[in-house]
């Protein structure tokens, strides 16, 4: 297997500027005091997710800004995680806005960027104008622009197991065009997945959020008759499950999202789930309440600890 194909399979995308003849995910001499004993750090990444890519409202040089903020740390990360929802909306747009949005990132990521970037699918890359027996309807479109073969898969680095997962799943039969959970088919292959890796620590990796508090706070969402309702797209529908089946893996330490643009971590049953703030901010228009347009450094210790920090980098409207 070349090495293009090895990036391939592990979900890398290929398209930004490699290094060729550096080990992509090199570990970086770190470490840390962990329970009273220092930890030495596997790998430094850097979580970036919601840069909804458009032509308008200077969303291009807002990218090229964050991306020079990453790779201008003193310690500069070895990777980018992207969890999704890299352009603008696919939703429900004309082939020609789709194309432009891409087009767009993949230019920016050619000029601006030397890191190789690990996707996940967001709802906003999924294409809902297609007709449906279109070959890039949906999904397609995204796997193709994205270089992967599939929406959820895992791979290895650093001592450290990633999981990616699908949370986004296609749905207009009820006026919903998608839903936030995983199939059933999704869900036994994580299952089975979690259970081949019991001695790797690991880090769960998906577009919408799994626990999140963030959504009860904003939205006007607490009703004195009704109590708190969220939306189905606002954290995973069937998060019960999910989370159910993490308490049976301890090796699960760390769960990362995107998708509502705001920051906060929510601690439960030994898995820590953060969802990082957006690239985009408001959709680039200002902070999304207290969250301002950033990216997080996230730390990976031999122990199965973990550091993640949110990061503005200064971008003004």
């Amino acid at each position: 297997m070349n090495r293009r194909s090895l990036l391939k399979s592990l979900g890398i995308g290929t398209l930004s500027s490699l290094v060729l003849g550096k080990s992509v995910f090199a570990e970086t001499p770190s470490t840390h005091l962990s329970n009273g004993k220092i930890a030495k750090r596997s790998l430094r990444f850097a979580h970036l997710t919601d840069v909804h890519m458009q032509p308008e409202l200077d969303a291009p040089k807002g990218l090229a800004s964050c991306l020079h903020h990453v790779q201008s740390q003193a310690d500069k990360p070895t990777l980018i995680v992207n969890t999704g929802d890299c352009i603008m909306d696919a939703l429900k747009q004309p082939k020609d806005r789709v194309v432009t949005q891409w087009n767009l990132w993949h230019q920016i990521m050619k000029d601006e960027n030397s890191l190789p970037i690990a996707y996940c699918i967001g709802n906003h890359d999924c294409w809902g104008a297609a007709e449906k027996n279109d070959p890039l309807y949906g999904k397609n479109y995204a796997l193709e622009m994205m270089h992967l073969e599939r929406p959820y898969r895992s791979f290895d680095q650093a001592g450290w197991h990633f999981v990616v997962l699908d949370s986004i799943q296609v749905r207009a039969t009820d006026g919903q065009w998608y839903a936030c959970q995983l199939d059933d088919e999704q869900f036994e292959w994580l299952g089975r997945d979690l259970e081949a890796n019991k001695d790797k620590h690991t880090v769960i990796l998906s577009h919408a959020p799994i626990l999140s508090a963030a959504p009860l706070v904003v939205g006007h969402l607490g009703k004195v008759d009704t109590g708190y309702q969220l939306g189905g797209g606002a954290i995973l529908n069937d998060a019960e499950r999910v989370v159910t089946l993490f308490t049976k893996h301890p090796q699960v330490k760390l769960a990362l999202s995107g998708h509502i643009h705001l920051n906060d971590e929510v601690k439960y049953q030994g898995v820590t789930y953060i969802s990082n703030g957006a690239v985009s901010g408001n959709w680039w228009k200002g902070d999304r309440y207290a969250t301002k347009n950033g990216y997080a450094i996230v730390d990976l210790y031999e122990d199965g600890t973990f550091d993640n920090v949110y990061v503005p980098y200064g971008w003004k409207v």
